[in-house]
């Protein structure tokens, strides 16, 4: 089940440690805390394109024509006069993001949970979380949007989802020759897939999925649950026909973007519908690239050893960091490969 999170500010070690006494002083409950972590699968199907160290910011993706069919006969012993493979270059600029929080001696030497430990896992799921909501606002740039009910423009958006939407955008990527996933990219160091059946992929927020089985039941929506044994994918809730439903509280949602409320629907003030957006894509539909061709860097800590006495900016080897930085950037690669379905959702 994927969990909403809210952020717990972290940056509690200020030097004064006035922020944190508590830890230091006194005994307290040691029963741990599961923590909120959200599910992110916006970089599981991209196609991963690595940027060479050394080699400036730029990377080109390299998008290949299709030959026309050649249905004009051969004539006897003459050679035709054959045909060019037209390509399109596409280019992403990566850019550079991270984060860190300070460490003061005290809450390293003194505190009675290993402090370091969790704020590393901490700064890790940050930087996970950071570059797919990057992945998430590329892929929400396209311009191939689907609006349910058939209205022109999200401003007019009332209807929930519709088996006959759904339909329709399969139709739509079938007659763009949108490829559809046979794998998976496993969350590993290296980059490494599975094989799984063959569908679009659709990433659907929770009230998204409320509704599915309730606007699709009776039209072939299969839920999770009444997969085969070992089918579902991480995150999967169900399927409908070639589309297969992954869920995530980090798909968008625009407030109070629509048209006029109708009784049962979604709206933050009441007035407005809010708006959801389903991202539907077939293989190939965007990329991501790392310079160097690393998916993460490392979580980087510097801390001082009593004996230190190469910093004179702290003298009394006071403080510390832990931090991480990596280059990323995503891109669309066929915008008619990915369409965004946006819609309204019930209560």
């Amino acid at each position: 089940m994927d969990i909403k999170i809210k952020l717990v500010n972290l940056c509690f070690f200020d030097v004064n440690t006035s922020n944190f006494p508590t830890e230091i002083k006194n005994y307290y409950d040691r029963v741990a805390l599961a923590q909120a972590i959200p599910f992110l699968p916006f970089r599981k199907w991209g196609q991963k394109r690595p940027l060479p160290k050394n080699r400036g910011k730029v990377i080109e993706f390299r998008r290949w024509g299709l030959l026309a069919p050649a249905t004009t006969p051969l004539s006897e012993g003459i050679t035709p006069v054959g045909s060019s493979l037209s390509h399109e270059t596409i280019t992403a600029t990566v850019a550079q993001y991270g984060d860190w929080i300070p460490l003061t001696d005290q809450v390293q030497d003194l505190a009675i949970d290993p402090v370091l430990t969790t704020v590393v896992q901490a700064l890790g799921e940050q930087q996970g979380e950071t570059l797919a909501i990057l992945s998430r606002n590329q892929m929400m740039s396209g311009t191939n949007v689907n609006y349910a009910g058939g209205v022109a423009a999200r401003s007019a958006v009332v209807a929930k989802v519709s088996a006959a939407d759904y339909d329709r955008i399969i139709r739509k990527l079938k007659m763009k020759m949108a490829k559809r996933h046979t794998e998976i990219i496993l969350p590993t160091v290296k980059i490494a897939t599975q094989p799984i059946r063959a569908a679009y992929i659709a990433i659907v927020s929770p009230y998204t999925v409320t509704d599915l089985e309730a606007q699709l039941g009776s039209s072939g929506y299969v839920p999770r649950e009444k997969y085969a044994s070992g089918m579902a994918l991480e995150g999967e809730v169900g399927a409908y026909k070639e589309i297969r439903f992954i869920e995530s509280t980090h798909a968008m949602v625009y407030e109070d973007a629509g048209g006029d409320v109708a009784s049962g629907c979604k709206s933050t003030s009441g007035t407005k519908t809010d708006v959801y957006v389903d991202l539907i894509f077939g293989k190939e539909a965007y990329g991501e690239t790392m310079v160097g061709g690393k998916g993460t860097h490392s979580v980087i800590i510097k801390t001082h050893k009593d004996d230190d006495t190469s910093d004179t900016s702290d003298p009394l080897n006071q403080r510390g960091t832990a931090g991480w930085k990596d280059y990323y950037t995503a891109k669309i690669l066929n915008d008619d490969w990915l369409v965004r379905y946006e819609h309204a959702v019930g209560n």
